[in-house]
């Protein structure tokens, strides 16, 4: 039995622009017919003149194919037991990732009605999380007995790349298959073949317990978007890694007793098994109890390799060394520290000092002695996001002030709106003023990054996105009085803004304040000099960052620079870089930047950095001495993000879920239904 406008439907989206295809008709008596066609009506007529669709089931095939597979005996017409079939060999590329999920049944049987309601809710599982990984959405199908997520890929066949595939679908299979629901883990050779949707499924007797079903595509069919290679490869880095012979490991790293190492710890577990080894599935997550059922997870792959993994987004960041460390501080041999911190003493600014008034018990000159006795100040730090000003800075320092600069349309803002969701993500709270941008622009493109691209959508205008209001309010929920925008009607008088900020500061503990641009305020109330008025500016911010222990960052435009930009090119006096404590340069990779680098630096084509689409340099770093230091940024014009690197998919709290395995979000709608 067929249903033409699906199997219609399912060529024009798998195999557009009279891509060749194989079709398989096989039956129950192992009878096989096969055929290869470049569209829909080809195929169709190859149907009419089968004819038979008793006991049969059909099935296409998913991959590129040699072009010479076309002059096969069977072309366009089906063939019995034809001598060549498509093989391995005979596929160039990968087109799909295929994610088969099926009940676990007895061999040669249909699935029941609860076993099909299983399966959908499985996907939906898988799908939440992949989508929260970053992939786009997939194609989704109903095979009669299960469900597909079919993921496009445009890849090269090649044996790196079929590793790949397999260890997608056996990360997966290790994150979610279970006693009921398994992941199909033949689906990753090129030749694979796939349910041909509009075609019945005819597993064993058709009952009323476990009838034949018809197969189809599900849902909107729009916006089947390729995905990178670097999300599989973010996937199959949740995989377990083999450790080395290391000291540690008595250089037997398969002889670890996870289980005596569970006990010892008193971590209680359920025992499962997956394709590759054992799960462990904790009672509670090791770094937070409220992570309850089946939210965490050891697994134990067969050749000794252990991992884990925390499906709440806060833990998912989380190894298997971070759970061993956490119960074995000196688990692992110890290593060279990462960082050296360097202190400077910051120079004395008051040059008419005419005489020191000396007080009790504080010394004029310490000794060595002195120093040593002196009580240690708390350090507190915020985390802007960028993962390589987090572990060189440790973040943004409260009681410093920060300035960031770059030229026009070098990523300032994305910038500057990113750091502050982050500020929030971490239990901060940030106040921002935004001269140039009116509250619902701003906003704008701070939804579009707490979104991320998974929750925007596209508009009529080429590169140009939107979120939802429902998601535009959950975003605003999450962010509360956390994060608190300065109304210009109020004006740009420094002096009056100031003031507002440090009640603000006061009353709503703010941690982190940004301040774009410099050159939006009006100073001239602190000098009619330019530039000494400049100076003011920031030494007033100085003090309130130390008064108020908070960090202080803001914008300043560069004058004119005749080469590349750094930090002595920012508009006003010198004093701007020598006042402040950071300054970050955020630059935008175009050709400009690439001429003057290669001059300034004597970077080669392939420097790495080349392959980004924005940079930001640590200018000046008070603390670390760390300068000309340059870390990439990938922009996503979806969600007009800076990402850290391509697969990067960060989730802000207002998409962070508490009650379940990988739960899919109350607003979400159901894909399997």
């Amino acid at each position: 039995m067929l249903n033409e406008k699906e199997v219609r439907k399912a060529i024009a989206l798998m195999k557009p622009d009279n891509q060749l295809f194989e079709v398989r008709v096989i039956y129950g008596n192992k009878q096989l017919y096969s055929g290869y066609f470049q569209n829909a009506d080809a195929l169709v007529r190859g149907f009419d003149k089968l004819r038979n669709f008793g006991d049969c089931n059909i099935y296409i095939t998913l991959n590129t194919l040699n072009d010479a597979c076309y002059d096969r005996t069977q072309r366009d017409r089906f063939e019995k037991n034809p001598k060549a079939t498509t093989s391995d060999n005979d596929v160039t590329g990968y087109d799909w990732m295929m994610i088969d999920l099926d009940p676990i049944r007895p061999t040669g049987t249909s699935s029941t009605d609860e076993q099909i309601k299983k399966a959908k809710a499985k996907g939906n599982q898988i799908y939440k999380f992949l989508k929260d990984l970053g992939f786009n959405d997939p194609l989704f199908g109903f095979s009669g007995n299960g469900v597909h997520l079919l993921y496009r890929v445009y890849l090269d066949k090649s044996e790196e790349v079929t590793a790949l595939m397999k260890k997608s679908l056996k990360t997966l299979d290790m994150l979610f298959t279970d006693a009921e629901i398994g992941i199909d883990m033949k689906n990753f050779n090129p030749a694979r073949v796939c349910k041909l949707y509009g075609t019945l499924a005819q597993k064993g007797a058709n009952t009323d317990a476990r009838p034949h079903r018809m197969s189809y595509i599900i849902g909107s069919t729009e916006n089947i978007e390729v995905n990178d290679i670097k999300y599989l490869q973010k996937l199959c880095n949740l995989y377990p890694k083999e450790e080395k012979p290391q000291r540690y490991n008595n250089y037997q790293p398969r002889e670890f007793d996870l289980e005596e190492w569970l006990s010892k710890y008193g971590l209680r577990y359920r025992k499962s098994s997956y394709s590759d080894g054992t799960k462990y599935i904790l009672d509670c997550c090791p770094f937070d109890s409220n992570h309850k059922g089946k939210d965490a997870c050891i697994f134990q792959s067969r050749s000794g390799a252990i991992g884990f993994h925390c499906f709440h987004n806060s833990c998912s960041d989380k190894t298997w060394r971070d759970v061993r460390l956490l119960y074995e501080p000196d688990a692992y041999e110890k290593r060279q520290l990462e960082y050296e911190h360097r202190i400077y003493q910051k120079p004395n600014r008051f040059q008419d000092i005419k005489k020191i008034e000396i007080v009790e018990g504080r010394p004029i000159f310490y000794t060595a002695k002195d120093i040593l006795d002196l009580p240690v100040t708390d350090e507190a730090f915020i985390k802007t996001g960028i993962m390589d000003i987090d572990k060189k800075m440790r973040g943004l320092k409260k009681g410093y002030v920060s300035v960031i600069s770059g030229l026009r349309a070098s990523g300032k803002s994305s910038v500057i709106s990113e750091i502050c969701l982050d500020c929030v993500e971490t239990g901060n709270n940030a106040g921002v003023f935004s001269g140039e941008l009116s509250p619902k622009n701003f906003m704008r493109w701070m939804n579009l990054q707490a979104a991320g691209k998974g929750y925007t959508e596209p508009t009529q205008f080429e590169g140009y996105y939107n979120v939802q209001k429902k998601y535009q309010k959950y975003i605003a929920d999450w962010l509360g009085e956390h994060f608190f925008l300065y109304n210009n009607e109020y004006g740009n008088d420094y002096l009056a803004v100031i003031e507002q900020f440090e009640k603000q500061v006061e009353e709503k503990k703010l941690d982190l304040l940004i301040l774009d641009n410099l050159m939006a305020f009006n100073i001239s109330t602190l000098s009619d000099n330019k530039y000494d008025a400049q100076t003011l500016f920031v030494l007033g911010l100085e003090q309130l960052a130390k008064r108020k222990d908070i960090h202080i960052a803001f914008v300043a435009h560069p004058r004119k620079a005749m080469g590349f930009l750094r930090l002595d090119d920012i508009s006003g006096t010198g004093d701007l870089g020598n006042a402040v404590d950071n300054a970050f340069i955020v630059h935008r990779v175009n050709e400009d930047f690439r001429r003057l680098t290669k001059q300034m630096f004597g970077w080669k084509d392939d420097n790495e950095l080349y392959r980004a689409t924005n940079v930001i340099e640590i200018a000046k770093d008070r603390d670390g001495g760390i300068q000309d230091h340059f870390t990439p940024l990938f922009y996503e014009k979806e969600s007009k993000r800076l990402k850290n690197y391509v697969a990067e998919n960060k989730l802000y709290g207002w998409n962070k879920h508490d009650d379940g395995f990988v739960p899919v979000a109350e607003d979400m709608e159901l894909v399997f239904e």
